[in-house]
This record gives C-alpha cells, sequence and structure tokens, in this order.
C-alpha cells in the first residue's frame, strides 16, 4: 500500500443470502487505503472518501441484490470490493464481514491491493465448546468448557474459494467435542493442523484455546502460531478419535505419543511399581508378590515404601486396603513387565477380578517407566490414576524425589502430593484419604491375619507408645541389680507393665551404656531366652516384646522364640550378619545411631558439618546453626545404614528410627536431636551420582532419654533413679516435637506423661 491514511466505515449491519440462506445483521467494516492530504489541509471532503455517501451505497447495492444468492461469505466480499469499494478513489480496500453463529463468531477480512503479500484472513471468535481435556480424574469424567479464538491468514481464490464459514466452524467443534486430548498443547497443535487441512491455501494460523472453569480466580490455556512450512515439517496428520475412546464414563486416554524405545539393550530401566491388598492375609499376599519379583532374573528390587492402610477407592463397600510401593529396576519391556505383573496376579497369587476397582488379593500397576509416556491399548505410563491417590503418592514419595517432574502434567510430584492433602475432591469417591502407617510384626503361626504396629505419621495423631525397659542385667547404669536375673521378681514387674498397659516390653540381657563390659553370647541367651517363653507362654501375643541387642544369633533365637522387634543399639554397626537376621524373618528393626563400639563412642562425639559432593540434602535448613548441623550429620549417618539395609533386603516398613540419645553424644548434642527431631522427619537426601533416594520422612522414631546422664548433668541429680522429674521434663519434649515411640524406665509415671503430652500436643483427649 502506497499511503497510510484511511478512511474507515465501521459496524455498517447488511443482509444477504448466502448458501440459500438469509443472513440478517451482519456487521461490515470497511477500510479504503487512501490519500487525505489535500483534504485535511484544504479542510475540503471533495478531496477525501464521503463516508456518508459509500455508506448509503452500502445500503442502495443490498437493496439492489438482495435476490442474489451468493455461495459464501468470500463472494458476496469481493463483490462488495469490487461493486462499492473500489468505485471510490482510493489505492486498496479492505473488508471484513462479521457474522455471530451459535457456538462461534466469524470474521471474514478481504483486502484488494497490487501486491503480492498481502493477505485474507480469517478469524473465529469465542468458538465455545464442552470436551474431555486433561489427566486428572475430574477432567476425564466431566466434560470441561472450553473456548478458542482462531486467527487465519490465506489467499482465497476471489472466483472459485465458496468456504461455507458455519461448516468449518461445526467441524472444528465436533473434532473437539469427539477429543479427549490430555494437553491442551495437543489440543491447539491438531486444530491448527485441521485447519489447514480444510483451507488448503492457508498460510498460517494462530490458535488460542482456554479452560474456562479449571482455576477459580482465572481463565488459563495456550496459543500456538504454525505456518505452512511448520506443518510440512510437523507432519500433517492429525490424531484421529475412535467414538469408544471418548467417554465420560470409563478412563480413557488418547492413543498418541507412545514412545517405543530399545527394551532389548540389556539395560535395566528405572520403575516404579504400586501394590494394594484387600483379601487374605495381605502382608503374605505383598511378600509374596515381592519374592516372584526377586525370583525374575531381569527384575531387582531396589526398595520398599512404608505399608499403608487406606480407605477403599470408586467402590467403597470393601474391606481396607494395604497399600505401598516398590522401586526396582527391569531389563524387560513395558509390555513384558506388565505381563510378568498379571501373571503374578492371577496365576500364583489367584486373583479373581469380579469388577473394577472391587476387592483383590494383590494388584500390582506400573507407575512409571523411567521417564516414558506410554499410550497402548492395555498400558497407560504414567499411571493414569497415580495423582488422585494419597495411598500412591504418600509411599512413592518415600522412594522418589519430591522434584521429580510427572512425564505428563509437568508438575513436580511433590506439588501433586501437597494438592492432594489440601484437597476434598477425593472424599466423594473414597470415604477418607487419610493414611495408617502399618510396622507388621511376626507371625506365630503363618495361617494368621497379620498384626501390627500402627502409626498416623501424616497428621501426627497417634498416641505415643510406651516402650517399656526390663533390664536382665546385674549391671544396666539405671537399674542394675541381682533382682533382674530373678525369673520370678523379672515376671512380677512384667506383670505389672501389662497392668498399666505399656505398648512394648523392651528386654535387654547386656547393658549397652559406653565403657561397660559385654557379658559373653551364651550369657546373654541365657538372660533373655526363659524370659521370653514366660511372658509367651503367659501372655501370647497380647505382649508385643522388643529384644535390645545388637548380636545376629541372640536376635534370631529370640524371634523364633516369638520376640516382636529387634532394638539394637549399633544399627547393625557391631555385626555383620544382623541385616541378613532382619531380612530372614521380616521383623521390626530399631536402628539406633551411635558410632564407634562400646568402648569408643564417648569419644566420637564430634559433629561438625561434612562435605560430600555426592549427597545433596533436599531440605536442607535456610539457617544453619549448630542444632541444624547436629540432626543432619545424623540423619546422613543413618541414610547410610539404611542404603545398607535395603541393598540386603530389609524393607521399608520394618524400620523404626532411635537417633540415640547418649550414644556417642554429649549434653548439646542431645538436646539438639530433641529440639531438632523435626528436621530429622523430614530428612531427605539425593545421591547424584547413583541416583540413590533416601527419605526418613513417614519413618517412626523412638526417643529414649529415660533418667540419662545429661538430665542428671542439667537437674544436677547424680544418680539414676533421682532423675525422673528430668525426665518427666524431656519426654513431653520428645512427644511435643514429633517422637511416636518413648523408651522409659518408670513406666507408671511416663504412662501419664505421655497422656499429657499427647493432650497437649496432639490435641488426643
Amino acid at each position: 500500500m502506497s499511503n497510510k491514511d484511511c478512511v474507515i466505515i465501521e459496524n455498517l449491519k447488511y443482509n444477504a443470502k448466502i448458501n440459500n440462506q438469509l443472513i440478517n445483521n451482519l456487521l461490515i467494516t470497511s477500510i479504503f487505503h487512501t490519500n487525505f492530504d489535500n483534504a485535511s489541509s484544504n479542510d475540503d471532503l471533495k478531496y477525501s472518501i464521503n463516508y456518508a455517501v459509500v455508506s448509503r451505497n452500502f445500503k442502495d447495492y443490498e437493496n439492489t441484490n438482495k435476490s442474489i444468492n451468493y455461495p459464501s461469505f468470500i463472494q458476496l466480499g469481493y463483490s462488495l470490493i469490487n461493486d462499492v469499494l473500489l468505485k471510490e478513489h482510493c489505492d486498496a480496500a479492505t473488508i471484513k464481514i462479521e457474522n455471530t453463529y451459535p457456538n462461534f463468531q466469524t470474521e471474514l477480512v478481504l483486502k484488494n491491493d497490487n501486491h503480492a503479500d498481502i493477505n485474507d484472513e480469517l478469524h473465529f471468535k469465542n468458538l465455545s465448546l464442552d470436551a474431555i481435556i486433561g489427566i486428572f480424574t475430574f477432567e476425564r469424567f466431566k466434560r470441561q468448557p472450553i473456548k478458542l479464538d482462531i486467527d487465519i491468514k490465506t489467499k482465497f481464490d476471489r472466483k472459485l474459494d465458496t468456504y461455507n464459514l458455519e461448516s468449518i466452524g461445526n467441524e472444528i467443534i465436533k473434532y473437539l467435542q469427539n477429543s479427549n486430548f490430555k494437553t491442551v498443547e495437543a489440543l491447539v497443535l491438531n486444530v491448527n493442523k485441521l485447519v489447514f487441512k480444510l483451507l488448503s491455501n492457508t498460510i498460517n494460523c494462530d490458535v488460542k484455546v482456554l479452560k474456562t472453569d479449571i482455576i477459580e480466580y482465572a481463565d488459563v490455556g495456550v496459543s500456538t502460531f504454525k505456518t505452512n512450512k511448520d506443518i510440512a515439517n510437523i507432519g500433517t496428520e492429525i490424531i484421529e478419535f475412535n467414538e469408544n475412546d471418548v467417554t465420560i464414563d470409563e478412563f480413557s486416554l488418547p492413543k498418541m505419543g507412545t514412545i517405543d524405545g530399545n527394551f532389548k539393550d540389556g539395560k535395566f530401566h528405572e520403575v516404579y511399581l504400586s501394590f494394594g491388598s484387600n483379601q487374605g492375609n495381605q502382608l503374605n499376599n505383598i511378600n509374596e508378590a515381592i519374592n516372584q519379583l526377586k525370583n525374575n532374573n531381569e527384575i531387582k528390587v531396589l526398595q520398599t515404601s512404608s505399608l499403608y492402610k487406606s480407605k477403599p477407592m470408586y467402590y467403597l463397600n470393601q474391606p481396607d486396603f494395604i497399600n505401598g510401593c516398590l522401586k526396582i529396576s527391569t531389563s524387560l519391556s513395558p509390555q513384558e513387565l506388565l505381563k510378568y505383573l498379571k501373571f503374578i496376579e492371577y496365576n500364583l497369587l489367584k486373583r479373581v477380578k469380579e469388577f473394577n476397582n472391587g476387592p483383590r488379593s494383590i494388584d500390582l500397576d506400573i507407575l512409571l517407566y523411567d521417564e516414558m509416556i506410554i499410550n497402548d491399548e492395555n498400558l497407560n505410563i504414567p499411571h493414569i490414576n497415580m495423582i488422585e491417590r494419597t495411598f500412591v503418592l504418600i509411599p512413592l514419595s518415600e522412594l522418589l524425589p519430591s522434584t521429580f517432574i510427572h512425564p505428563v502434567t509437568t508438575e513436580p510430584v511433590g506439588d501433586h502430593l501437597i494438592q492432594l492433602l489440601k484437597s476434598e475432591s477425593n472424599i466423594s469417591i473414597q470415604e477418607s484419604n487419610k493414611l495408617i502407617s502399618l510396622i507388621p510384626l511376626p507371625n506365630i503361626k503363618d495361617d494368621e491375619n497379620f498384626r501390627y504396629l500402627e502409626y498416623d505419621l501424616i497428621n501426627n495423631q497417634t498416641p505415643t507408645q510406651l516402650m517399656s525397659i526390663l533390664n536382665i542385667t546385674p549391671d544396666s547404669f539405671s537399674d542394675g541389680s541381682k533382682e533382674n536375673l530373678d525369673i520370678i521378681k523379672v515376671m512380677e514387674k512384667v506383670d505389672e507393665m501389662v497392668q498399666n498397659n505399656v505398648d512394648i516390653i523392651d528386654i535387654g540381657g547386656c547393658s549397652t551404656r559406653p565403657g561397660s563390659e559385654q557379658p559373653s553370647l551364651e550369657i546373654e541367651l541365657s538372660r533373655i531366652l526363659p524370659i521370653i517363653k514366660e511372658i509367651k507362654d503367659k501372655y501370647g501375643n497380647e505382649v508385643i516384646i522388643s529384644i535390645d541387642t545388637y548380636r545376629s544369633e541372640v536376635a534370631e533365637a529370640a524371634i523364633k522364640l516369638g520376640a516382636d522387634i529387634i532394638n539394637d543399639i549399633s544399627g547393625g554397626t557391631f555385626d555383620d550378619k544382623m541385616y541378613e537376621i532382619i531380612a530372614k524373618y521380616n521383623v521390626p528393626y530399631v536402628i539406633n545411631h551411635t558410632r564407634g563400639n562400646i568402648k569408643t563412642m564417648n569419644e566420637l562425639n564430634d559433629y561438625s558439618k561434612t562435605e560430600d559432593d555426592e549427597v545433596i540434602i533436599l531440605n536442607n535448613e535456610m539457617e544453619v546453626d549448630e542444632d541444624n548441623i547436629v540432626i543432619n550429620e545424623i540423619s546422613k549417618e543413618l541414610s547410610k545404614l539404611l542404603s545398607k539395609m535395603y541393598s540386603k533386603g530389609i524393607k521399608r516398613w520394618q524400620i523404626i528410627l532411635d537417633p540415640g540419645l547418649g550414644f556417642a553424644k554429649k549434653l548439646k548434642e542431645n538436646l539438639s536431636i530433641i529440639r531438632k527431631l523435626p528436621i530429622m522427619k523430614n530428612y531427605q537426601q539425593l545421591n547424584i551420582k547413583s541416583n540413590e533416594f533416601i527419605s526418613l520422612k513417614y519413618l517412626p522414631i523412638l526417643l529414649g532419654p529415660s533418667r540419662k546422664k545429661f538430665i542428671g548433668t542439667i537437674t544436677k541429680r547424680e544418680t539414676a533413679n533421682e532423675r525422673i522429674n528430668g525426665t518427666s521434663a524431656s519426654i513431653t519434649a520428645c512427644i511435643g516435637f514429633g517422637s511416636d515411640i518413648v523408651r522409659v524406665h518408670d513406666f507408671k509415671e511416663m504412662k501419664d506423661v505421655c497422656l499429657m503430652g499427647d493432650a497437649i500436643y496432639k490435641k488426643l483427649v
């Protein structure tokens, strides 16, 4: 165009017959590209275009041609340009014709100019419909309102093009109504391709889509601009949807974007599985499934999560589930792995599937396979429902860093968990999203339903468990006495503990105070085994027995007699066979933090910050003070022990942590542990070299301050049995900072302390 001056007539109402249909109240905007320098200089209209005259010319042309049936708006537009606009003295003319349809508006912009680079335009505005879009369940089971704007640059053939704009808009709407994209990004790309298919001379196209009710306070969406060259490079194939794919009754995803990968290269892939059971002996079912995975030489089981009891989802009239997750590596392809999981479910564990989401002996699902997106007919990875299930995301968060980006949503998995815990959106399909962490106890008989300790570690709503100390020793620092070796006296004490409702009785056959002389293996066995037998003969499973030992031989003999828990002050560092025994018998295992051995631990109490270039602490505190350093160093050392335990086959759900008050700790370290226990309860680390992730989050924690030296130092009480008041204050603080179990000598008094601490800090009244 040679001139930048324009005369404009806007929103002129016009009626015309288009494709045998009378269209009323079209809005026409005409632009005359001209030069009105003379008119503006002389203030004389004869040198410009009289818009009043032109407006009358439009209406005259309308009346004269009202019987003409135009094949399309394009033909109407060019007729108006040639017969009305170009009758005026102008260099070029543009006409815009606007029309409103039930679900959208169109704007056709036609131009007449001698320059080849001047293009026509077609705009679809507020193209509105309801479609299935997204990956959350609430998005898949309910069509959502979406709105599109489509801006098209093209070159219409003035004589041949007779496009029906209403049909084009309706075809786009029909395509989207029959779609079920996971992402708006895929939606706008395929609409773009569809436009190029419907309008063969399209030069470029800009598609914008907004989801208008997904976020309460905003409309959100995306746009994409593509040229004909872009489309040629990307490919013109449009995702087609089978009518059976588009449903609000079943969860279905479009079959697109599958990444095949090379699975026959001998490499192992990182995979996360979920499991659940609510029929039969659930623990046996879960353990058997894990054993079958281990039996396959193309699968390595790397870590287990904690075990969680959860309410059923979707179909509510069935027993509670036991759920968890596994981290494995495998050289099997996704389809081969799925086939093997189904073999375990149906052939080995005899699962009977009566209906979807119903009761099952075992359910094994693939959650993640590397970072792949796989949409096959019988397999979707990432698992479709994973981000709406607390009983998946919480155990998964124990195995996978919260920063891991979900391959489909491109959001951190940790963010999904945070939103899910805040949301009540899934309560209608689940009685409650509350999870209870379980520590399974060994069965005396294989056919018994499994026993367990239970904790609400997410909401900190479990009554603090009282572990009562039963020393079968003459030389313990606090209550050493020859009476401790008298079985009659010991059983009287056991009876008193039972009457006072202690939760766990912790039996010790040798003193583990720093610097003490250790009895032989034979003496330790002779002290504790008769007591275990007496207690089990009298009380059976009514009493939970913990054995305070660091010797694997003692642990095994005690377990065979019915002991429930092994409490190891060395965390397995004093006996390299201990992990093997714990894994073999699947018993709960209290791992106490210490350093060195009984003789040297008091000298190893320097907790200065250490650097490890391979390990990143993911929840490192912004404020680096002495307390934080102490608790982080202890957590790092416990994490190293956990790594070894997992490699030996110990499951996460067997673990109870004890930061080791009094073991290789001085006064300030003991106080730091109590004060900074919340940091330990959220500690997570990632080895960037091995990609091993260790989390202490959602592990129950035991603290044992009872009568210890640091209390005597502060209170000036020299003898251990004078420290009951200091112990009471310490136990209260332990509960306030998050301890789940407290280990005590004075069980009667400390029972009251626990009740008060729980009432104050946990609101358990």
